[in-house]
């Protein structure tokens, strides 16, 4: 009896995932995906994670760009991405690098990587800290530290649920890899 509502909950699992699928592309290839494992690699960052940043934040749209002013794939502010070409020591770069899909990628994952080393890896803060900055964070934190671990403790309303969906995203993402590695597809 456990065996057959075992493999009813499998079934039930790979229908749900396949209704995702054909609404979010679980399954399809991103196309950024050399960029992607090739800076997940570099930074440290599971490339999963910048995966569901990058959904989240422009929905795999290279040429987006947000009412405040944030560019690319992974939705960089210019300002932040002067400070990350600085400390990376890339030369000639201009506003319209951010533009360039690998440059966009590179500075999503290190930014995401030194939020999460400033936050010890706590991905609830380090991703609040990517939607509203590291100041809203830091004011949060001392007024109520519980945020640290309940994402319903986030103030803002549009960070709370910017959070909420890309750690959604990024446990469907984990899921559905190992039932890749499962099925061997």
């Amino acid at each position: 009896m456990k065996r057959i509502i075992g493999y009813t909950l499998l079934a039930l699992t790979i229908c749900l995932l396949f209704n995702l699928e054909k609404k979010i592309g679980l399954f399809d290839k991103n196309p950024y995906e050399t960029y992607v494992i090739k800076y997940s690699k570099r930074f440290i960052v599971d490339s999963l994670l910048v995966k569901a940043v990058m959904k989240k934040e422009s929905n795999l749209n290279p040429n987006a760009v947000s009412n405040r002013g944030a560019v690319g794939l992974m939705q960089i502010m210019p300002k932040t991405a002067l400070e990350i070409a600085n400390q990376l020591n890339i030369t000639g770069y201009s506003d319209k690098s951010l533009k360039e899909t690998e440059i966009n990628i590179m500075f999503g994952t290190y930014y995401l990587r030194k939020l999460l080393n400033y936050y010890n890896n706590n991905l609830i803060l380090a991703l609040a800290a990517y939607n509203a900055g590291i100041g809203n964070v830091e004011s949060w934190y001392k007024k109520n530290p519980e945020i640290s671990y309940k994402i319903c403790k986030i103030p803002f309303k549009e960070t709370r649920y910017y959070v909420l969906s890309i750690i959604f995203t990024y446990k469907i993402y984990q899921g559905v890899e190992k039932l890749k590695n499962f099925l061997k597809i």
